[in-house]
């Protein structure tokens, strides 16, 4: 029970990795709000499920692209207050860069960048108030590598590490921690539906990745965890690639460490 006592606010928990991290805050013993845009089907079983676990929950429908961070005030009221935050809400709208429309441009990065830096900015006041905490940014690999087609994301999940950095500067003396999370490949593919086209995507992913296989949301979670106890005390403005080896340099590639493993070594 290593949150034991903490609150938490959790963006885009109804599904995937934002679920995986509400859950694993509650098995720690944090009392979890939650938020969803679409999904309110998920976001209530994912309540069921904080409360099964004997912790409270709390539901909130956002959209992180209207710019209002109402949500962190609504959780302090309906929990008492606030300890960690999880910028996990993200996404956005991706096309060929000549092709990238001001409208799509905008949008992606309001909901990757400006909506963590005014969800950020509103619990920092709290969390100073009260003593400190914890704030998490979920990234993404897009903002260290470049893929044909993901401008808008990779820019914004680059600015995203960039805030969380400025993030743990200025609001240190607060007793505030920030860091940040960069995922790579993840299924969380939960029906049958979603699997099909995960296979069709993401899934095909695998041979290119040291680990040879893609990450469970909740790998991602345990780090989120770690990041968010005393455990990590000394850890600030950090990114921390939970990629499987995605991004390590080609000499290192799945492909190259099964064909060196009789010893063969390497010249050149």
């Amino acid at each position: 029970m290593r949150l034991a006592g903490k609150i938490a606010l959790v963006t885009g928990a109804s599904h995937g990795i934002g679920k995986a991290i509400a859950l694993a805050y509650a098995r720690e013993g944090a009392d979890v709000a939650i938020t969803y845009r679409g999904r309110e089907d998920g976001a209530r079983d994912v309540a069921r499920a904080i409360e099964g676990l004997g912790r409270h929950s709390l539901i909130l429908h956002a959209e992180m692209t209207e710019l209002d961070a109402g949500v962190v005030d609504e959780t302090i009221r309906a929990l008492g207050g606030l300890d960690l935050l999880v910028n996990n809400a993200g996404g956005g709208r991706n096309d060929a860069l000549l092709e990238l429309t001001l409208d799509d441009w905008r949008y992606t990065l309001d909901l990757c960048v400006t909506a963590p830096f005014l969800l950020g900015q509103r619990a920092a006041r709290q969390m100073g108030a009260h003593g400190g905490g914890a704030i998490i940014n979920i990234s993404s690999v897009h903002s260290d590598r470049v893929w044909a087609n993901d401008t808008a994301y990779g820019v914004a999940k680059a600015a995203l590490n960039r805030l969380t950095k400025s993030m743990a500067v200025e609001w240190a003396h607060l007793g505030i921690r920030a860091n940040c999370i960069a995922p790579g490949y993840i299924n969380i593919a939960e029906t049958e539906e979603e699997r099909a086209r995960y296979d069709e995507t993401d899934g095909g992913a695998a041979p290119w990745i040291v680990a040879q296989r893609t990450a469970k949301p909740s790998e991602i979670a345990e780090v989120a965890v770690f990041l968010a106890t005393n455990e990590a005390s000394y850890m600030n403005g950090q990114t921390l690639f939970v990629d499987g080896g995605l991004l390590l340099p080609a000499i290192t590639t799945a492909d190259y460490i099964k064909g060196d493993r009789g010893g063969r070594g390497f010249s050149g």
